[in-house]
């Protein structure tokens, strides 16, 4: 998933330059300009959305705990 998420990052940021490159460059078409920024929008959201914030040591040792407390109990179950 991380991959994914920094490729759509990847791909926002280019588009974000092209935006701005052709905003700074001179004569603007508003049809192209926005379509150039709908796309870094596009890309923008799901990498957002697929960037988690990390968890600190503490959250992620609880989770490895519960989940092998969890894999005991259901070993010694079955």
């Amino acid at each position: 998933m991380r991959t994914f998420s920094l490729l759509f990052t990847f791909i926002a940021l280019v588009m974000l330059t092209m935006f701005l490159v052709y905003l700074v460059r001179g004569s603007v078409d508003p049809i192209i300009a926005i379509g150039l920024f709908i796309s870094f929008l596009f890309c923008a959201i799901p990498a957002l959305l697929l960037l988690k914030p990390f968890e600190n040591r503490e959250a992620l040792q609880r989770r490895r705990e519960a989940r092998q407390e969890k894999q005991e109990r259901e070993r010694s179950n079955g």
